[in-house]
């Protein structure tokens, strides 16, 4: 199997970069024969997208065009060769930090080539955070769950790690990065998340 994790932080150094070296490494110790690769947006240039809608040209012929020409060809033939994806985020006014945003905007290209009616692939994403913010993080998994539906990948889990890892990247001692964490399954987080409100408000699990 191959395995891509994407780190969604501009901070090469930090709470999501250590998340995400953790996974790598659970990965690499439990699943051992699998391809694990971690990429950090830190490290490449993805521009945003402009909206040009150069890539509707390609509309109902299975074609990734994107007028863009930088880093995030490499990654999307990434994207298309695993089998399973995990995303880390932190947390920025509940959404996702632009570095990452520009990432899934530019998955635009997948809508019309129609990846989105090929059979889903898993997805995880890992919440990162110093505290808590008073209106949760639903849109960070809303603005991932549907970029990646596009791409051809299902998010099947958020692990809730917002207070639990120190600023130099370090998780609590002997903790599970692979089910740990506050784990909730994606489908429990709607427009509104659930039970009609933005899902980690301060004071709530």
């Amino acid at each position: 199997m191959k395995r891509l994790i994407i780190s969604g932080s501009p901070r090469a150094r930090g709470r999501s970069a250590g998340v995400a070296e953790a996974v790598r490494f659970a990965f690499e110790e439990s699943c051992a024969d699998d391809d694990v690769q971690l990429v950090s947006l830190a490290d490449v240039r993805i521009s945003p997208c402009t909206g040009c809608e150069t890539c509707a040209d390609t509309l109902g012929r299975n074609e990734l065009y994107c007028i863009i020409s930088d880093d995030m060809l490499r990654v999307r033939e990434m994207l298309n060769a695993c089998d399973q994806l995990t995303v880390v985020s932190p947390v920025y006014f509940a959404g996702a930090p632009s570095q990452l945003k520009a990432f899934l905007d530019r998955l635009q290209p997948y809508f019309y080539a129609n990846w989105r009616a090929k059979p889903k692939r898993p997805a995880s994403l890992y919440v990162v955070g110093e505290g808590g913010d008073p209106h949760g993080f639903g849109p960070l998994v809303g603005e991932a769950r549907s970029a990646l539906a596009v791409a051809g990948f299902a998010l099947e889990s958020v692990h809730d790690w917002v207070g639990l890892v120190s600023a130099d990247g370090a998780l609590p001692s002997g903790s599970d990065v692979l089910e740990g964490g506050r784990v909730h399954p994606a489908s429990a987080y709607t427009c509104t998340g659930p039970e009609g409100t933005f899902p980690r408000a301060v004071g709530q699990v």
